[in-house]
């Protein structure tokens, strides 16, 4: 499978996806719509899992690890995508242990530990409350 069967593929099964929308992510990021699938580096893969998940006009998205496994340069990149690339109506859910790397474009956070939270707040507020980053927070709470 190519990159661009990927595509066609996504579009046929999904109403509400935007092929135009992810054909031009495709070019942005130097990806060969011939480009088969099976011979792309990791960081490709996910970069291409990114454009199919964001090319659809979603209420929400669940992005799980996003930026884990690519280089610091693309995960400035992956983090732009998702940003400039969401549907403006939806929530985007992102789950992540590389905090540091996110943390200038959140909102809200959540903690999980063990499937329990164990904080929900705002940026913000976490910052006012506490007097640190989300990610010095977080390093506390999971210290080992």
């Amino acid at each position: 499978m190519t990159a661009d069967d990927l595509l066609k593929f996504f579009a046929t099964f999904y109403e509400d996806f935007n092929l135009d929308k992810a054909a031009q992510m495709l070019t942005h990021l130097g990806i060969q719509p011939k480009d088969s699938l099976k011979t792309m580096s990791k960081g490709t893969k996910e970069k291409i899992q990114l454009v199919v998940v964001m090319s659809r006009e979603a209420d929400l998205y669940l992005l799980d690890e996003p930026i884990g496994g690519v280089d610091p340069a693309a995960r400035d990149y992956i983090l732009n995508t998702i940003l400039t690339n969401y549907n403006e109506n939806s929530t985007v859910v992102i789950s992540t242990h590389l905090i540091s790397d996110i943390e200038k474009v959140l909102d809200d956070v959540i903690f999980l530990n063990r499937g329990q939270i164990t904080l929900h707040k705002s940026v913000d507020d976490i910052r006012s409350e506490y007097g640190k980053s989300v990610d010095a927070l977080f390093r506390e709470v999971f210290a080992c």
